[in-house]
């Protein structure tokens, strides 16, 4: 068994549990040389289990894209876009969400924010989940140094050079998107 997959069992499990995804929403892959591993379709994160994840060579992606997750173009993007991502987290948060549908960007709305994510996160427009346009508006982001974007009425991504910080990284979106939302009552 893979310690590739374990780590994204855990983070998984750990993003399941804190009610960033549910049921099969939301993905995690990470980049090691070549390979990406990535969470399969219609994979339920709440088991922790390993067989939820395959690896696979980009180059082979035709072989593999029945069961990769529908959102596997946008990660093949953005570790195209910037070498020093290794690991992508992508939720479907309703405080995400919600923040997303009140601003255009958030920044530095908390020192925790700040410090962890380390970048402006802007709020792209809904562009259908799964598509080429997505990945492609996705990659831009990234590219010109989003370490996390917000994705209206869908959800968000972040990135990091291990599969920790991007979870980090989403975790203080979570929050961040809190402050945000609270902070307008």
């Amino acid at each position: 068994m893979s310690d590739v997959k374990k780590e994204l069992a855990k983070y998984g499990k750990l993003l399941h549990d804190k009610d960033m995804v549910i049921g099969s929403g939301g993905n995690i892959s990470v980049k090691s040389g070549k390979s990406v591993t990535i969470k399969k379709r219609s994979v339920d994160m709440s088991s922790g289990g390993v067989s939820g994840y395959i690896s696979f060579l980009p180059k082979d992606l035709r072989k593999h894209e029945a069961v990769l997750s529908t959102e596997t173009p946008f990660h093949i993007a953005c570790y195209a876009a910037r070498p020093d991502v290794k690991a992508i987290v992508h939720v479907h948060s309703p405080a995400i969400i919600a923040a997303g549908e009140k601003t255009r960007m958030l920044y530095k709305v908390s020192y925790e924010f700040e410090y962890v994510i380390n970048s402006r996160v802007p709020v792209i427009p809904y562009i259908q989940p799964g598509s080429t346009a997505l990945a492609r508006v996705l990659a831009k982001e990234i590219k010109s140094g989003a370490n996390a974007v917000i994705m209206k009425k869908h959800g968000a991504i972040s990135v990091g050079k291990t599969l920790e910080e991007a979870y980090l990284r989403m975790l203080a979106l979570e929050r961040g998107a809190e402050v945000f939302l609270w902070s307008a009552l």
